[in-house]
């Protein structure tokens, strides 16, 4: 995801890491620098904008594997 993109994200979009359907999160805060994901795995994370690129938007349709 660039920068511009991750802007524009808001609080409950989920969104996966590296495209991976089975390391998703979801946005908890949104802020003008960054964002907050809650991993489903129960990790916490702040992703600055600039350094998005291995996240992406979590399709809208879930995925079954």
């Amino acid at each position: 995801m660039r920068a511009a993109e991750s802007k524009g994200l808001k609080k409950g979009n989920r969104v996966l890491l590296a495209r991976r359907c089975t390391d998703g999160g979801s946005i908890t805060e949104h802020e003008l620098g960054c964002s907050h994901i809650a991993w489903d795995n129960g990790q916490v994370a702040t992703v600055h904008h600039g350094i998005c690129r291995e996240i992406s938007n979590a399709p809208a349709k879930p995925i079954i594997v």
